[in-house]
């Protein structure tokens, strides 16, 4: 028979905390990952230039956000131009959206494909949104790179928000609203 001293240290508080947020961070790494989705279906409606709604194979309503972008608000100059243009590209049309994550709306956040055309940076391109810089981080490099580059050229071709000089970023005109509201 085989005998094993053991001996009993306290672990002191400190350290006892130190492995309870070590513990928490690792959740926080392996959490925002699982809650992912790709989903596919026909959309259905069009709230503006990024918020769209799909029904999937299972006949379910799911609303997406569009990653990486911003386009103007409906009642600013060229929201309901860029809401036109998403409409005639996508209504109806089944597409493939990769979503890792859901917003505090509870809408997917979504890069969106229709046929081999990522519709999220087509907008940037034709100058109907904004790269979403305050979210890059949210984005792999070589879509940071993408959109970037995709902006650039439609700054110098002056297209969609572009072919005027004194347009607001969205999230400019969303503050700007804010602060007339409590102003009243």
């Amino acid at each position: 028979m085989i005998k094993i001293n053991m001996i009993y240290t306290p672990i002191d508080t400190k350290t006892i905390l130190m492995l309870l947020w070590a513990a928490g961070f690792l959740l926080l790494l392996i959490i925002p990952n699982s809650y992912s989705a790709s989903l596919e279906g026909n959309v259905t409606r069009i709230a503006d230039g990024d918020t769209i709604t799909i029904r999937d194979a299972n006949n379910q309503k799911q609303k997406i956000r569009l990653m990486g972008i911003d386009t103007p608000e409906l009642d600013q100059p060229f929201g309901l131009e860029a809401r036109d243009f998403l409409v005639g590209l996508i209504f109806s049309q089944f597409i493939i959206a990769d979503c890792p994550k859901k917003d505090r709306y509870k809408r997917w956040i979504c890069k969106v494909w229709f046929v081999d055309i990522e519709v999220n940076k087509l907008l940037v391109r034709e100058g109907w949104a904004w790269w979403y810089r305050a979210y890059q981080q949210e984005q792999l490099p070589d879509d940071r790179r993408a959109y970037e580059k995709a902006e650039v050229l439609a700054k110098q071709d002056r297209v969609g928000v572009w072919a005027d000089d004194s347009s607001i970023p969205p999230w400019e005109w969303r503050r700007q609203k804010r602060e007339r509201q409590k102003s009243k």
